[in-house]
């Protein structure tokens, strides 16, 4: 039985997963969150329900995803059945017994509880009833009232991170993709290839100008308000269990969750009918099943990140024979022994949800956040990611023992199990000797790697022979540097053919920039790519052997790369070829331009570094980083900041 901490799962009324605000209740709180937010969409206007950050005052003028329509729904322990509603400044949303509506900032009480209901025809659309008074909270035009009898209903946008793993709570079995994309099926106790990644998405919101902008019939906001299912290869799931090539109407699904603990989610169709799992595991709609049972529930889960790791001796780790590095590139086709699950246990190291929650950098429990990376030998320079397992296809851990030895554990969970990874961006290779003078010239690597530690401060290595076991060195030394032996090439996201980058500090996601200036280059116009798009945007993945990634998306017919530029400059530019390379080709055709570095600090959050160093004289290396507007470029300045931080 795992001990891994049960995954919370806020729900966001419309926004990212970690407001920026003075008082952000956090999950290690009595107050457990949702990861589905909604955001609520007022029938006819087709607007948000709206927190202005300055007067405090509630509207619906909102037109897209962004800060002031973050609402994060809370439980608690004592009273599971109602939410609390907080805004992104961290206060509750509040109705008293005259109907008024406003926004508490003290402790949430009995008039901050809300009531959730949703649409009895499936719809998708839910009301919000005030627990202790009863009322339903409505817009009047003018403004925000709790003093309704009857139900109000608002259209649900999700503010959910599109791509998921499904997994059905009955069967405890993950949904994928099988028989040749034909349908979704429940398969396994762990997802282990992209036919597990899942996309959850939602029709996109009108325009906000033109013929007809600003009004929206109840039937296009509960519309608006359903979700489809589609796979990684961009098929969607209808009611008979079949696929299809676009969104139908067959394909949408309202989507209504309960509160509490068990945290689950049902899907509905246009007729009510609840998506079950049925025979040999096939995910359909059962007819006549009107009320949810145990075989309709579903959890959402945040996708598992598979991995590789090579050592100095260009052989990956392999657990064929007992847990050695000593499987060479060209033996990869027995993948399943290779290819390993990080899992995330947390713990250590940089606090991504702070520093997304704060207006400035927090401290760091192991070292600094502001920490330079410039390849120098001067002192020790690492980044701290917290503390992680390695899993196998077969379920078993990674593991340590106090002899130094490793080998695969069962899940015993024992400490011996948990290591801490510091990602190192730079190192001196050792050199050979040359001009007959016994001279060693290193080369330093700008690719970087990782260090594993383990809870007792020992350093995981790879033996002359290709055993793993631990260091003699200790880190916590002065003038630390990884030696050879010491330093990991981690390979991330192997079951990612393409992920949706979003932002949580600009609450946007990257994309090509519309209407985007562009400029000519050798392979034609590059054009420039920002932050403010809510659409989320597939950039499909090329995975080097060396450890990077490259981004790709297509336009007209063409294939894009993102690229960056000495200057700190983020562009597409056209690339001849595809994702869709073998490694040994993608290698052969590696562009510091536009390769990157992710450094996972949990398994929500990554840093990405570009290879290419930004500057004129001495350059840096840095971080893509958005601003609060939505421009992107690189940022030099060493300090991990909100902006740097990527939800993928």
């Amino acid at each position: 039985m795992s001990c891994l901490p049960s995954s919370t799962w806020p729900h966001h009324l419309g926004g990212s997963e970690c407001p920026v605000g003075k008082r952000i209740l956090t999950t290690d709180k009595a107050l457990p969150s949702y990861d589905s937010p909604p955001q609520l969409i007022w029938c006819p206007s087709g607007r948000l329900l709206t927190s202005e950050t300055f007067q405090g005052s509630l509207n619906v003028s909102g037109v897209s995803l962004k800060r002031k329509q973050i609402w994060t729904l809370y439980t608690e322990e004592k009273n599971p059945t109602a939410f609390l509603l907080q805004n992104h400044l961290g206060d509750f949303l509040s109705a008293d017994h005259n109907g008024k509506v406003t926004l508490a900032s003290e402790e949430p009480g009995s008039e901050e509880r809300f009531i959730i209901h949703f649409g009895p025809r499936a719809s998708g659309e839910i009301a919000l009833q005030s627990e202790k008074h009863g009322f339903y909270l409505q817009w009047t035009g003018t403004e925000m009232r709790c003093f309704s009898k009857e139900p109000v209903w608002w259209g649900m946008r999700l503010g959910i991170h599109p791509q998921i793993h499904l997994h059905s709570v009955h069967r405890s079995c993950f949904v994928r993709s099988a028989n040749k994309e034909s349908e979704l099926r429940t398969v396994t106790k762990m997802p282990c290839s992209p036919k597990f990644l899942l996309w959850l998405e939602q029709l996109p919101l009108p325009s906000t100008s033109g013929a007809g902008a600003g009004t929206s019939s109840k039937e296009a906001v509960a519309r608006l308000s359903r979700v489809a299912i589609r796979t990684q290869s961009g098929r969607y799931l209808r009611g008979d269990s079949s696929l299809v090539d676009s969104i139908e109407e067959a394909s949408l699904f309202a989507m209504s969750f309960k509160p509490g603990r068990s945290q689950v989610v049902m899907f509905q169709d246009v007729n009510g009918e609840y998506l079950t799992v049925g025979a040999r595991g096939v995910l359909k709609v059962k007819m006549g099943a009107r009320e949810p049972r145990r075989e309709e529930f579903f959890s959402i889960e945040t996708p598992s990140n598979q991995v590789r790791l090579w050592a100095w001796n260009n052989k990956y780790a392999c657990n064929k024979h007992g847990l050695t590095f000593s499987t060479t590139m060209e033996e990869l086709e027995d993948h399943k022994n290779t290819l390993y699950q990080l899992e995330y246990v947390g713990g250590r190291g940089l606090d991504m949800a702070g520093i997304v929650n704060a207006a400035s950098t927090p401290s760091v429990d192991a070292s600094s956040a502001t920490f330079g990376f410039d390849g120098t030998d001067e002192g020790a320079t690492y980044l701290t990611t917290g503390l992680w397992r390695l899993r196998s296809q077969d379920r078993r851990l990674w593991q340590i023992l106090p002899t130094g030895s490793a080998e695969l554990a069962p899940e015993d969970c024992t400490k011996d199990t948990t290591f801490e990874m510091l990602y190192v961006p730079s190192y001196m290779e050792e050199g050979t000797s040359s001009g007959g003078e016994g001279e060693s010239k290193g080369r330093l690597n700008l690719r970087g790697g990782v260090v594993l530690r383990t809870l007792d401060g020992a350093t995981v290595c790879a033996k002359p022979l290709g055993a793993i076991g631990i260091s003699d060195k200790r880190i916590d030394c002065a003038a630390w540097q990884p030696s050879p032996a010491e330093m990991l090439h981690l390979l991330p996201l192997i079951n990612r053919i393409s992920i949706a980058c979003y932002s949580p500090f600009a609450c946007a996601f990257l994309a090509p920039a519309a209407g985007a200036a562009t400029r000519r280059s050798s392979l034609g116009a590059a054009s420039t790519v920002d932050c403010t798009s809510c659409v989320p945007q597939q950039w499909f993945l090329r995975h080097l052997i060396s450890g990077t990634v490259q981004f790709f998306t297509k336009q007209t017919d063409r294939w894009m790369i993102l690229s960056v530029t000495s200057q700190g400059n983020v562009t597409l530019t056209p690339s001849e070829t595809g994702p869709d390379e073998t490694e040994a080709d993608a290698a052969a055709g590696s562009n510091s331009k536009a390769e990157f570095v992710i450094f996972m600090t949990s398994d929500k959050y990554a840093l990405l570094r570009p290879l290419l160093s930004v500057g004129s004289g001495q350059r840096r290396p840095a971080f893509l980083a958005v601003s609060l507007q939505g421009g992107v470029k690189l940022d030099v300045s060493g300090t991990i900041t909100p902006g740097c931080i990527w939800q993928i």
